[in-house]
């Protein structure tokens, strides 16, 4: 059984807005031949990405990061992160695209690596924040909703993995 917490139109609804916002705070630093550089955090935020650069109308650029750590359960473990081609974000305006920030570990170590390339700029867009669980000290730029401290599926998130495809943002019940 599955709780929705936030459904497919209320998710449709809020990336309009955060894609407004990083359109209006972007359109001044950006431009063709210096494109924002959009980077999901796959697997989670590849739906979040998708649609969130559907909507963006400043030029951008694509590139992927990979970051894991929950593995098959519900608890943080061992980060691993992989980052390709990093030597072309030096100078470039950088857009991380979570699905989630929990206890900020992982966006601050991919803040922490990308920062060694020198960037003009690296902000975080997350759909969901969930401060209750910060271990560390970050703050998205951009968030679309503030969550309770619980396990969320759906939209891209999983339980190993297991439940990405779901149109909304989901809390499996236990009874």
């Amino acid at each position: 059984m599955i709780k929705v917490l936030y459904s497919e139109v209320q998710i449709a609804q809020q990336v309009r807005l955060l894609a407004e916002r990083v359109d209006e705070y972007y359109a001044p630093l950006v431009s063709e031949s210096q494109p924002l550089i959009v980077l999901p955090v796959l697997k989670g935020a590849l739906m979040f990405g998708a649609d969130l650069s559907r909507q963006l109308r400043v030029p951008l650029y694509f590139e992927f990061l990979r970051a894991s750590s929950y593995r098959a359960g519900t608890t943080s473990g061992a980060l691993h992160l992989d980052i390709p081609q990093m030597g072309q974000f030096a100078g470039r305006h950088l857009l991380v695209v979570e699905d989630i920030i929990d206890t900020g570990k992982t966006v601050s170590r991919i803040l922490e690596a990308l920062g060694e390339c020198a960037p003009a700029s690296i902000e975080v867009c997350t759909l969901l924040d969930k401060p209750a669980r910060r271990t560390v000290a970050v703050e998205p730029t951009f968030c679309g909703f503030t969550i309770k401290d619980r396990f969320v599926i759906g939209y891209g998130m999983d339980l190993a993995e297991r439940y990405r495809e779901l149109p909304y943002v989901g809390e499996l019940c236990t009874s």
